[in-house]
């Protein structure tokens, strides 16, 4: 039976064509998820960061120009190599392996910042990444999450329940000239919260954060929607 890793890993899209429509300038991410998950880090400079499923490499970049020292992992070796070719730092180490399985590579008590941004809802169980996360992380060492929002997730794909658990298939960029299906994760709010509570981590914040100026300036419909129904998830946890 195929692993969470094979079912939702991007390396079965065209990498480029994935990283054009997250990369517009009105895509959700550069609209409201990344405004938001700035505002949620700490001070980076001189810090060890942890960038969890790093994908385009957007925070590892973020992270870099703070003065962090960033180990940036993903599972799709397209990705990574990708990431590598663009970045030459010295402060930055690279690796590509599944995080939805133990990390024996990353050392314990080591990071103290984990960005994990747009990447749970790939996995279906997340007890072995949580508790990862808090072996590797000094203590009070924070992880900073964004994910979907399962009432979103409800009302976007129609789902027969928002209770339903289970793998979806979605297709982006139906309005572009190059859509591609990506495999997901819906899951209710209690099955978000059910493994963040049973892990050692302290909850610090649970946010549902509104769009900013810039994006009403920019998209005032997304602006609109964004203002009426949540986007995305925002938890912060500490060690």
């Amino acid at each position: 039976m195929p692993e969470d890793s094979e079912l939702t890993s991007y390396d079965s899209v065209d990498i480029e064509v994935y990283l054009k429509h997250v990369e517009r300038p009105l895509s959700w991410n550069n609209l409201y998820e990344r405004p938001a998950m700035l505002a949620l880090l700490p001070s980076l400079k001189g810090k060890n960061v942890l960038d969890i499923g790093c994908a385009s490499g957007f925070y590892t970049k973020y992270a870099l120009g703070k003065g962090a020292y960033v180990t940036a992992v993903d599972i799709s070796k397209t990705m990574v190599d990708r990431l590598a070719a663009s970045i030459k730092s010295p402060n930055l180490k690279l690796l590509c392996a599944d995080i939805a399985k133990p990390m024996p590579f990353l050392e314990s008590d080591t990071y103290d910042c984990a960005i994990c941004s747009l990447v749970l809802h790939y996995i279906k169980d997340w007890k072995t990444l949580l508790a990862e996360l808090y072996r590797v992380l000094e203590r009070k060492g924070r992880v900073i999450i964004s994910t979907h929002h399962p009432f979103e997730m409800y009302q976007y794909l129609k789902l027969p329940s928002y209770f339903d658990f289970k793998l979806v298939e979605d297709t982006w960029g139906s309005s572009g000239p190059h859509p591609f299906n990506v495999r997901y994760y819906v899951r209710p709010l209690n099955e978000v919260l059910r493994p963040i509570i049973q892990s050692k981590f302290n909850i610090i914040s649970i946010d549902e954060p509104l769009p900013d100026e810039r994006c009403k300036e920019l998209a005032p419909e997304t602006y609109k929607r964004l203002m009426e129904r949540p986007g995305f998830l925002f938890i912060i946890l500490e060690k």
